[in-house]
């Protein structure tokens, strides 16, 4: 008989390991698995508590079978809330293999409080399940009138929970995987609609970020963060479905954390609790992630993602957000790009019209002034009438042309119909600032010089708007050997050279249209004592010659 039992024995140790590597479904697993256990230890009454990693400790009663009505009671809510001398082992670390715990607080529980029949079951046996260091679960097996176990029975059950680690790692591996490949998959989506994101402003193509990575990938909680000269500063949030974008001069977001991603160049997790600023949420943020924005090698602001359940941001998802980070910033390359080719659209279309009615309608004028001259002479001796008319004719034509040379003028980059400094005098008024210029002597600049000039002035005339904490500022324009100088100064709040490296996205945008037209942008910049811009741009060699008036 006793070679009968050790025969059975090994045949339930072998559909054990059987039912363990035959599926990837954590649940069915645990079920098929507990069913046999009990059947090998000759016992009644079995369960299984998966717990969540220590820092939360969330308990989850997995797999059970034979329940006695007290602890299956009210769907089952004794299993499912509370704690108990095993649990409590497990979570301050004391247990470490197969044990006999002297009675159940559960079981005690509901006798102490009347819940119904406890079946006899007062003791069980605990054993740990993990997956090399990382343990995971519990297993509690029992019996009633069962008080102890014996050493045999502990390391039987020790095998089996050693078989139920190594399935579930295996398990878990597979979810992970299945998992990656589902979100990569939305990733795709999720590149081809940022790539249609056509929004010129910033805050705009934030908030097409924030939807896109939230609807997405179903994280509760998404925040764009952007580097600017005084530090980062939030440009949208996404919020259980809610998209926001701040008011401008909303405060930037000092953290330790974002600052850290910014100089490393690497994600971070989030552990709870989140810094409740970071991801803006009507519910604490239990898990998530922070990862770079990188554009050509520059670190332009830090994307951040949680969930306020834990389950529902892990490493994949962490993986998944720097991968989404990199089509985040091409968002912003793009829309650039395609501002910048409608701008130069614009401004070919405006010169082409130019030179066509200087070629055409202008010479026309001009030639008619010309022959009304003529006229004029001709018809010395003419009736006072005709003379007067060739007068009038003479007379039209002069101001049909000074109209159209006007036109043609006007026809150059918009807000730099009367200069360069006059135009970014009239828009510094429009948004608040009183810029006073200093050019001494004055030369007709090249028209691709004059429109970057034009662009950069504006751009650091917004960052005096955004940052300074002043209302003026200063121009100055000067030539050097084979070259054009603006420097754009306030005496506003200012920030400290060492944190600048990227300056911000509007400082971005000024270097990279500097360089575009051969030049260079620099800052100079001291907390207290205000911010210079420095832009040099080199001039042909057809306009290094003398001033023009």
């Amino acid at each position: 008989m006793r070679d009968d039992a050790r025969v059975r024995e090994a045949e339930l140790l072998r559909d054990i390991a059987e039912t363990i590597n035959g599926t990837y479904d954590m649940t069915q697993m645990l079920d098929a698995v507990l069913d046999k256990v009990l059947e090998l230890t000759g016992l009644s009454t079995g369960w299984v508590f998966l717990i969540e990693p220590r820092k939360t400790g969330a308990l989850r009663c997995a797999a059970d079978v034979g329940l006695p009505p007290a602890l299956a009671r009210d769907a089952k809510r004794p299993m499912r809330s509370g704690t108990c001398w095993c649990v409590d082992r497990f979570r301050d670390g004391r247990l470490h293999r197969a044990a006999n715990i002297l009675n159940c607080k559960r079981i005690e529980d509901a006798i102490l409080h009347k819940r119904g029949d406890t079946g006899g079951l007062t003791h069980h046996a605990t054993i740990p399940l993990r997956s090399g260091d990382d343990l995971f679960g519990i297993l509690n097996v029992g019996a009633p009138g069962k008080t102890a176990f014996s050493d045999e029975e502990l390391s039987l059950l020790q095998s089996v929970a050693l078989q139920i680690g190594t399935a579930s790692h295996r398990i878990r591996l597979y979810g992970e995987e299945r998992k990656r490949a589902a979100r990569f998959e939305r990733l795709g989506a999720a590149a081809s609609e940022l790539r249609a994101v056509v929004e010129p402003k910033p805050e705009r193509i934030a908030a097409s970020i924030v939807r896109v990575a939230g609807e997405t990938f179903g994280w509760s909680n998404v925040s764009l963060w952007m580097r600017e000269s005084q530090g980062l500063f939030l440009h949208a949030s996404y919020d259980a479905g809610e998209v926001r974008v701040p008011s401008c001069g909303a405060p930037g977001h000092s953290c330790a954390l974002l600052d850290d991603v910014l100089e490393t160049l690497e994600t971070k997790r989030l552990a709870a609790p989140v810094d409740p600023g970071l991801l803006p949420s009507g519910a604490p943020i239990r898990a998530g992630a922070a990862v770079p924005l990188v554009l050509q090698g520059r670190p332009i602001g830090v994307l951040v993602a949680g969930s306020s359940t834990e389950a529902a941001f892990d490493g994949v998802d962490a993986e998944v957000l720097s991968a989404l980070s990199a089509h985040a910033a091409l968002t912003y390359e793009n829309a650039r790009l395609q501002e910048q080719g409608k701008t130069l659209a614009r401004w070919e279309e405006r010169n082409r019209i130019a030179r066509d009615l200087h070629d055409s309608v202008s010479q026309m004028l001009f030639s008619l002034q010309l022959h009304a001259k003529g006229l004029e002479a001709a018809l010395a001796e003419s009736p006072a009438g005709v003379r007067r008319a060739a007068t009038e004719i003479g007379r039209l034509s002069r101001e049909a042309l000074a109209e159209m040379r006007g036109m043609i003028r006007q026809l150059r980059p918009a807000g730099l119909e009367e200069g360069l400094l006059t135009g970014l005098t009239r828009y510094g008024a429009s948004i608040g600032v009183t810029v006073s210029c200093d050019a001494g002597a004055l030369r007709q600049l090249p028209e691709r010089v004059e429109l970057a000039l034009w662009r950069i002035g504006q751009e650091a005339l917004n960052n005096v708007v955004k940052h300074a904490g002043v209302d003026r500022a200063s121009i100055a324009l000067a030539f050097e050997p084979g070259a054009v100088v603006m420097t754009v100064s306030d005496r506003g709040n200012g920030f400290r050279n060492d944190d600048a490296d990227g300056y911000g996205f509007g400082m971005t945008t000024m270097r990279e249209r500097a360089e575009s037209a051969g030049g260079a942008a620099t800052v100079d910049s001291r907390p207290g004592y205000g911010t210079d811009v420095r832009v040099r741009l080199p001039l042909p060699a057809a306009e290094r010659g003398g001033e023009k008036p």
